[in-house]
């Protein structure tokens, strides 16, 4: 069987990038709402509270578990271009890597456009 390799896993994972922009469009009216809803809402301010006190939150706000996903895609970036610079040219990976990277890159500058749109 061949080896799994970071490039040809990330390219399978592609489709996927194109919902990550429609999530950092919407993030800032996610956010909006849930603290609209907080304000307007003790119930729903209470079981968002009861949630963020289970273990598996790990002490965290939803609002933080919702940025998550949005500061993802430039770390994977950011981890995909070190891993290139120290990668073996001849390597089995590094056409697979440049690939994925690439379509990371566009998925980056996607978000970063979203963002500055919002921003604006």
């Amino acid at each position: 069987t061949a080896t799994p390799r970071i490039g040809d896993i990330l390219q399978k994972l592609a489709p996927f990038l194109k919902m990550y922009g429609e999530y950092v469009k919407n993030f800032d009216n996610a956010m909006e709402l849930v603290k609209t809803w907080t304000e307007r809402s003790p119930q729903f301010k209470f079981i968002i509270q009861d949630i963020q006190k289970e273990k598996v939150c790990g002490n965290l706000t939803l609002q933080h578990h919702m940025l998550e996903p949005v500061q993802r895609i430039p770390r994977y970036e950011m981890l995909l271009k070190d891993y290139l610079r120290k990668l073996p040219q001849d390597s089995l990976d590094w056409k697979d890597a440049e690939k994925s990277l690439e379509i990371i890159s566009t998925a980056a500058s996607h978000s970063n456009s979203a963002i500055r749109k919002m921003v604006n």
